[in-house]
Formats: structure tokens, sequence, C-alpha cells
């Protein structure tokens, strides 16, 4: 069973490093990264992966996604190549997680005649924001578990902050079927059947790092925007939201809101809209100690 993911990295020289060596961790064989264009250390952080052969870069052509759909590009090429039997389609601050086998589910599903998974999502935060001195996977240990219906419109208000959204799952689907990957990688089109939610496997949602990725993030959506014209106004309605917020120079506000205080995290706790999650900060932990103790 060979197990590949389709990611974008554009300027996301926090995360480039943590991705890769967390999900080549769980036995996946190839990480294809659609290249935006980064201008930061990220290229720099992706090196050694790109030397071993683990991730393959494909530079983009154009960010105007109406001609040309980075995910859909990639997988169809995935498929001429014979280069993987399941794909996943995940952002570089999206985590998978689930079983230790996890390619052996994936074998079990592609026996049992399955095409497509959808895998729900669930936001990390953690108890005020995260601090200059520390590192986001050790700092976000609190899951969302109960969360808000939004409306997709960037004006309408909240009625909690916005990491209490409620997202849309992300698909994995095999290689060996003819679908394509809608916008955003939350649907395919040219199955009869809906995607089966899967029960085994979650992609932990990192959106909230640290304050200055925050903000990088929001000018690089600018220009995604200003590239796409024609996206709905409902497409992508939270980066618009917050988009408008960094042009008013509220962002700052809007970013803090997003990591509950602690006496607010024990009652959300108490009441189990937050949940303790932490494998992503053991993995972390460990992955230093690991590095620490090759170094000595």
């Amino acid at each position: 069973m060979r197990w590949a993911i389709i990611t974008g990295m554009y300027n996301v020289a926090d995360l480039a490093t943590e991705f890769c060596k967390y999900h080549l961790s769980l036995g996946v064989d190839t990480i294809f990264v659609a290249d935006y264009g980064s201008d930061d250390s990220t290229l720099g952080q992706l090196r050694p992966f790109l030397d071993s052969g683990q991730v393959v870069r494909v530079p983009l052509p154009t960010h105007h996604l109406a001609s040309y759909n980075p995910s859909n590009a990639i997988l169809e090429t995935i498929r001429k190549e014979d280069a993987a039997d399941w794909v996943s389609f995940l952002d570089p601050d999206e985590f998978l997680t689930g079983p230790e086998n996890l390619k052996n589910g994936l074998a079990r599903d592609a026996a049992s005649g399955a095409e497509v998974i959808a895998v729900p999502r669930a936001n990390l935060t953690g108890i005020n924001s995260v601090p200059d001195d520390g590192h986001y996977l050790t700092h976000l240990t609190l899951k969302i578990v109960k969360t808000d219906t939004r409306v997709a419109e960037p004006s309408a208000a909240l009625s909690s902050p916005w990491i209490f959204s409620r997202l849309p799952p992300k698909v994995m689907v095999r290689v060996q079927s003819s679908l394509t990957i809608t916008n955003g990688d939350h649907d395919v089109l040219g199955s009869v059947k809906k995607p089966v939610l899967s029960t085994s496997l979650e992609v932990l949602h990192l959106p909230m790092r640290g304050y200055g990725a925050f903000q990088e993030k929001m000018e690089r959506g600018r220009e995604y925007f200003a590239k796409n014209p024609e996206l709905a106004p409902s497409t992508g309605w939270h980066w618009r939201r917050w988009i408008e917020l960094l042009e008013s120079g509220r962002l700052r506000e809007e970013y803090e809101k997003q990591f509950p205080d602690e006496k607010t995290a024990l009652a959300l706790l108490s009441e189990g809209r937050l949940v303790p999650e932490t494998l992503l900060a053991e993995w972390w932990m460990n992955e230093q100690k690991r590095a620490t103790s090759d170094y000595l």
C-alpha cells in the first residue's frame, strides 16, 4: 500500500519541517508540495526531504485557480506515473491522526471497494496565545469538540470566537478511481456515493500559531483573492473577514480571541466543549529528544 500526501506551501517556514517529519513518521511514502512561490525559508526547510526524495516539489505555473487546480493536476500526475495507491489532501497546518498501522487500514478500505474517505477535522487551541519563546505544538493542547455553525458571510456576527467554528472534512481518495477534487479538498466529483466519514482518522487543524505567521497568512490571502476574482464571496469567507480586520488594524485583537484564558479554558473543559489533546505535543517533544540524543 503506497500512500501519498498532496499539500500546498506558501511561506510556511514554521510548519514545513514539522509537517513533513510528522507525516513521514506515520509511514507516508511521498509528500507532493505545490510550491506557491515561497520567498521565506520554507524551501530551505524542505531541502533535506527533497534531497532524500521523500518530498517532491511541484512549482505552480499560475496562481489563477480557475485555470489550474493544484490538487487535481498533481493527482493526475500521480495516476499517470502510478506513484501511489491512496492520496490525502492536507494543508500544511493540518496533521492527520489515526491508528498505529494507518496504511494497513487504507489497504483494507481499498480491498472493500472504497474510493473516497472523508476525514473529520478539529481545531486546536491553547491557554492564552502562543508565547514567543515556545513552540506551537507544545502549546496547542486543547481540542474543540463542540462547535458552532457559521454563516458563510465575512460580515456576519459570530456567536463565539472563530476557532469554535464547525469545519468540513478533508478527503482521501484511491488513486485508481476517476474522481476529481473540489476546491478546498473537502469533497469529490464523479462518485455516485457520498464519501464515508471516517471513524478512525482525524485531522488536527492548527490555524492559529504565532501571530507573525497569522498576519503573514492574511497578507498572502489578500494576494490570492486578488488573483482569483471569480471566487464567490462565500469562498474563504473567514479569510475575507480576517483580511478586513488586518486592513482595519484589528487583526491582533482577533488573534488573541482564539485562545481562552485559564479560567475560561477550565470552564470549557468542564462543559465538555474542549478536551485535552497532547498527541502532537508529545510527538514533538520526543522528536526533540531524539535530535538531542543524535547530536550528543
